[in-house]
């Protein structure tokens, strides 16, 4: 009877530091395996910035991790588009909602068991849903 509620005990105490346990962390630098684009992420509190660079040419974007709405534009030579990026997590996933006119994209964030990013998403523009291949990303300077 002493050795069941032991292992009762313990599994509890088990379970509780699983569903305790730190949300995934982004940080870092992070790359598609067959391009040369780059992905560099910080994370302080919570606000994340990811800072995406393609040929000498970046941009950032403001994710508030605490569900607090972010705005962010989007565009260039002068023509920009706001966008308002809403963020909760679901266990160990990151979902962002974005929002922009007509358009809407949920994304979900999450660190694989392999140690890559999985990025995916919907996009959906006057009701009709897009769900392109997510997108994988190795973190640089770790081997996968």
């Amino acid at each position: 009877m002493q050795r069941t509620l032991l292992s009762a005990a313990i599994a509890i105490a088990f379970m509780a530091g699983v569903s305790a346990q730190d949300k995934p962390n982004f940080a870092g630098t992070w790359r598609a395996p067959s391009g040369s684009d780059r992905w560099t992420i910080t994370v302080e509190g919570s606000k994340m910035t990811v800072t995406y660079t393609v040929a000498g040419n970046s941009a950032s974007t403001v994710y508030l991790l605490d569900g607090t709405p972010s705005k962010n534009n989007l565009g260039k030579c002068g023509v920009e588009i706001e966008q308002t990026y809403t963020s909760k997590w679901e266990g160990n996933v990151l979902v962002t909602t974005i929002v922009s006119g007509n358009s809407s994209r949920t994304e979900r964030r999450s660190i694989e068991t392999d140690g890559t990013m999985k990025v995916g998403s919907t996009i959906t523009v006057d009701g009709k849903p897009l769900t392109p291949p997510p997108l994988v990303l190795t973190k640089i300077g770790e081997r996968k």
